[in-house]
């Protein structure tokens, strides 16, 4: 009798000890956030950290990740009532971008690293596109007009700084090869640095951009030095790039300079309008709280 007790007993332990260890995270209005979800995203924080060389408390950082988790769940519930959606059409395009930016080995590498599959990707991509159209909605560009972006503009304690700036041409070149013997050419030949680029161009063995205004802070460690101390009517190269190789010459340089309301008119208003909407959104999801049923099941 004792024995058919005990067995009964312990079937019941083992029954509530695996049903509680199976539980999602977290549950919003009986939608499941699941374990994989969560484990991802908090992997993501803690990389995020550490490029930072900073150390998380890891029990923090599961809250954080969690909360984030089920606001986007609030979200994405009113998306779909309103009928804001994705189409495969449009992640398939997001994602073609990724590759073509980073290059198959990276992209296939950090999906990898990520512990993420195509499929997975393209689930994220479509609920960052959804969640992204519903911040829209809720407070639209126009909300930010000209007079409050003029009245920031006057009334900042710090002022706007235009970044100083080059004006310059490059060549960009796929292979180390090909740069060493193009810089050879130019060497050996007195060729200009405008001549070689009209004519790497013309035979389409190189990708030329003419004379713009740019940011060197932009590129490569490499490339951004050499494009810093060059001076007016120097050229040099090549310098390695985040994949190509680089010839660039300098025709004119910009200091760092007090910059018009014109030059930062559109970057305040994306500021005001991004502070806005975090705002509307932050406050939209503390209402929805209070009338879900949440439950959370992280230790």
């Amino acid at each position: 009798m004792k024995k058919g007790i005990l067995a009964l007993f312990f079937a019941s332990v083992a029954v509530f000890y695996f049903t509680g260890c199976s539980r999602p995270p977290a549950t919003v209005n009986g939608k499941k956030i699941d374990k994989a979800t969560f484990e991802l995203h908090l992997k993501e924080k803690i990389q995020d950290h550490k490029m930072q060389n900073a150390s998380p408390d890891i029990n923090k950082l599961k809250n954080a990740v969690i909360q984030e988790l089920i606001s986007e769940r609030l979200i994405l519930d009113e998306a779909e009532k309103q009928g804001i959606k994705a189409t495969d059409e449009e992640i398939g395009a997001q994602i073609d971008s990724m590759k073509k930016a980073m290059g198959e080995e990276a992209f296939s590498k950090a999906l990898n690293d990520k512990g993420l599959t195509i499929d997975s990707l393209k689930k994220r991509t479509r609920e960052k596109m959804i969640l992204a159209r519903f911040v829209d909605i809720i407070v639209k560009d126009e909300t930010v007009d000209d007079d409050e972006i003029s009245e920031h503009y006057k009334s900042s304690s710090k002022p706007f700084m235009k970044p100083a700036r080059v004006l310059m041409k490059m060549i960009e070149i796929s292979s180390e090869a090909d740069a060493r013997s193009v810089a050879a050419e130019m060497q050996e030949k007195k060729i200009s640095f405008d001549e070689l680029a009209k004519k790497l161009d013309e035979q389409k063995k190189a990708v030329v951009s003419d004379y713009g205004w740019v940011n060197p802070d932009f590129f490569s460690p490499e490339l951004a030095k050499a494009a810093r101390e060059m001076k007016p009517g120097e050229h040099g190269g090549p310098y390695k790039g985040q994949k190509n190789y680089f010839f660039i010459r300098v025709k004119e340089r910009e200091k760092e300079s007090v910059a018009s309301f014109q030059d930062v008119k559109d970057e305040i208003g994306t500021m005001l309008l991004e502070q806005k909407r975090q705002a509307a959104v932050a406050h939209w999801i503390a209402e929805k709280k209070k009338t879900a049923k949440i439950e959370i099941n992280i230790k």
